[in-house]
């Protein structure tokens, strides 16, 4: 007789190398997978390990986002990484109600981790003692590898002890005595912490004590006033029959002003509680400019750096214009040094020469005179006419000698005068080369100011681009990553929805035209919990008729026959005044409660009314459990989260499989992604303009600093 299969199904969607959603069934006996090399057989055991707990030991990964599927030339990566398994547990291997038991695993991109117990969230804590329940948690000979048997029966006696362990389930308790011991350690850790949290409170203890002594005594001050009031009302009642109406009014009077202090003292209490939400929307205010402060002092760093930047610049360029200072300065030592030399006064003439000449001249003339006269006084004496001649002949030569001298300084006096000329006109040259230089150093000192401050302009220009070019692609990045994750939470909530339509019962439903429940109902979204918790699973049922469903006994579904269903708005109960019902509905009233058909905005078949007729609600599970005494025969309470489904005997705790919850979550989760994909869209073109503006900033500077070093 061949055994049945312990695991029935294993699905795969996004795991390694099972981009697609893949499902493996097991029959059965003994299955084998059998294909080449790189067609998956070792990723379908890593599946298995993953979704047992395995955290990446023993699954060939770096890191836990290496199990989801990273794309390909032909399809792209996607978000999420999901295996289900299907086990058999007729027998009760696992501590569990279930016949068949589905156990999950999903990994998200951005590293969030769920999983699954028949497709509700549980911890991995919880899932790993279950596992380990029924000796799948943490067992190293689950998955038998390749020589893993050779090395079994190769191992020694001692070595063997750890198999047997294992096999008689010794491990598993020794493992949980572990547990046991770091957990008693942690409770040992926390029981010190709160001793020092006693120690610190218990000052406050006695101030809260003397407080709460001072309230009774006002309280009881009330009572004692209250108590006073009575008796002398009664003392006057007893006293004269005539002054009861008056006493009468009295006391009324006192109790109305009794009601107005204590509502007096709610609205204190209610003050009170508004000014500690003061306190705490200031303790977050103080925070938020804490941050500011500490972004305004990196911004002052910042400040700091650029200011000290500028002044290396400001310092190289007052070395330049030293520099041109000292150049300036020579030029006009220069410039000095040849207006001196033009200032040098023209040679004089020559004295000396001068009266030489005037003496020779003189003589000249007193030699001519003395001629004349000894001509014409003495012609007679012929003796001396030869003495005379040579005489005047000497004078001759010495006024020929004379004359020469004389144009020699005045030919000297000529090229004096020429020099004098080529100065002068030098002298111009020089002014006028003078005053053309200093224009050209003022209008070069302007350039330079000008191309500086261009330049300083256009680098706070390219840094504030820069900055803004940075802080879109971060936004960029973040609302793309924002926008996987949604993509990922869609398909997830898709996957859930699309698990429900996937069977052969579904899809011949579907054929034949039928409905869900949950497509044809609209609820009240603060009571959709309650009312998926008070459906129990119905919200997948499809509605269809006796003779539609005769044909699919041999399958498995659940199916509402709508035969018998009232239209919508008959199906509410008589509830006669003093019948259970009327009874129920009134305490359900006062607790805040209410009928959960009410709840039921629009309902096209009346199926989901007729099935919440005998359903009520409460806020709190404390609220539903009182009122349990008082259900009458066939009618549930649920606490408003859906936590629970309290019957006439019966309580059954967790939430329910709802459908409504899930379609309200995939609704909001293709929501948010249309909100993240407009963001991502906006974000890009943001980046975008903003790198453009970033670059043009940029070759602006270029542009600016050749200017000024041109200058």
């Amino acid at each position: 007789m061949t055994a049945p299969a312990r695991l029935l199904s294993v699905r795969l969607q996004g795991f390694k190398s099972f981009a697609e959603r893949t499902l493996v069934t097991f029959g059965p006996g003994i299955s084998a997978v059998v294909g080449p090399n790189g067609s998956g057989k070792s990723n379908l055991a890593d599946a298995l390990r993953w979704a047992l707990g395995e955290q990446g030991r023993a699954l060939r990964s770096r890191k836990s986002e290496d199990v989801i599927w990273a794309g390909s030339e032909r399809r792209s990566a996607v978000g999420m990484a999901d295996v289900q398994l299907t086990l058999d547990n007729a027998d009760s291997m696992l501590p569990v109600d279930f016949a068949v038991v589905e156990l999950g695993r999903r990994l998200y991109r951005s590293g969030e981790n769920e999983y699954l117990l028949n497709r509700q969230r549980v911890r991995l804590r919880d899932l790993v003692d279950l596992l380990d329940s029924a000796h799948l948690a943490e067992n190293a000979f689950l998955f038998i590898g390749q020589g893993m048997v050779d090395q079994a029966l190769a191992l020694r006696p001692e070595e063997r002890r750890p198999l047997f362990e294992e096999v008689a389930g010794v491990r598993r308790h020794e493992r949980r005595r572990r547990r046991a011991e770091d957990q008693l350690v942690e409770s040992e850790a926390n029981l010190a912490r709160v001793d020092d949290i006693i120690a610190e409170l218990r000052p406050q203890v006695r101030r809260l004590a003397a407080q709460a002594e001072q309230a009774a005594s006002r309280m009881s001050a009330g009572d004692e006033l209250l108590d006073a009031l009575l008796t002398s009302a009664h003392a006057r009642w007893y006293d004269a029959s005539v002054q009861i109406a008056g006493a009468a009014d009295s006391l009324r009077r006192r109790r109305k002003e009794i009601d107005d202090a204590l509502s007096e003292l709610s609205l204190l209490e209610a003050a009170s509680a508004a000014a500690a939400q003061a306190l705490d929307e200031r303790a977050r205010t103080g925070d938020e400019l804490r941050r500011a402060a500490d972004q305004a002092r990196a911004n002052l760093t910042a400040v700091q750096l650029e200011e000290g930047r500028q002044q290396a610049e400001r310092a190289a360029i007052a070395r330049d214009q030293a520099r041109l200072a000292q150049e300036r300065a020579a030029a006009e030592a220069d410039l000095a040094v040849q207006r001196r030399r033009l200032a040098m006064p023209i040679p004089e003439r020559d004295a000396a020469l001068a009266r030489a000449l005037g003496e020779a001249d003189h003589e000249l003339a007193a030699a001519l005179a003395e001629l004349a006269h000894l001509q014409s006084a003495d012609r007679a004496r012929d003796a001396d006419e030869a003495a005379l001649r040579r005489a005047a002949q000497a004078r001759a030569a010495e006024a020929e000698g004379a004359q020469r001298r004389l144009a020699e300084a005045q030919r000297r006096a000529g090229e004096e005068r020429e020099r004098a000329a080529t100065t002068d006109e030098r002298l111009r040259v020089a002014e006028a080369a003078h005053a053309e230089a200093a224009v050209r150093l003022s209008a070069a000192t302007d350039a330079e100011r000008e191309a500086a401050q261009r330049r300083v302009e256009a680098a706070a220009t390219l840094e504030q681009a820069s900055a803004v070019a940075a802080t879109a692609a971060d936004r960029a990045s973040a609302t793309a990553s924002a926008l996987a994750a949604a993509h990922a939470r869609v398909e997830s909530s898709a996957a859930a929805i699309e698990d429900d339509r996937s069977s052969a019962f579904a899809s011949r439903m579907r054929g034949r035209g039928a409905r869900r429940l949950d497509e044809g109902i609209v609820v009240d979204p603060g009571l959709r919990g309650a009312i998926d918790a008070a459906l129990a699973g119905a919200g997948r049922a499809y509605l269809t008729t006796r003779d539609g469903l005769a044909e699919h006994q041999e399958e498995r579904g659940l199916a509402i026959v709508v035969d018998g269903i009232e239209a919508p708005g008959s199906t509410r109960l008589a509830a006669s005044e003093g019948s259970p019902e009327a009874i129920l509905l009134a305490r359900v009233a006062a607790v805040g409660g209410g009928h959960l058909r009410d709840a039921v905005r629009r309902d096209t078949g009346g199926a989901a009314l007729r099935l919440l007729s005998r359903a009520v609600w409460a806020p709190t599970f404390v609220d539903a459990l009182q009122l349990q005494p008082y259900l009458p025969a066939g009618w549930v309470v649920v606490p408003r989260d859906g936590s629970a489904v309290i019957g006439e005997v019966t309580v059954r705790l967790g939430r329910a499989d709802g459908m409504l919850e899930r379609r309200a979550q995939h609704e909001r989760a293709v929501d948010e992604h249309r909100v993240a994909e407009a963001e991502a869209t906006t974000a890009g073109e943001a980046a975008a303009g903003a790198a453009e503006r970033a670059a043009v900033a940029r070759a602006t500077l270029d542009e600016a600093r050749a200017v000024e070093a041109a200058a």
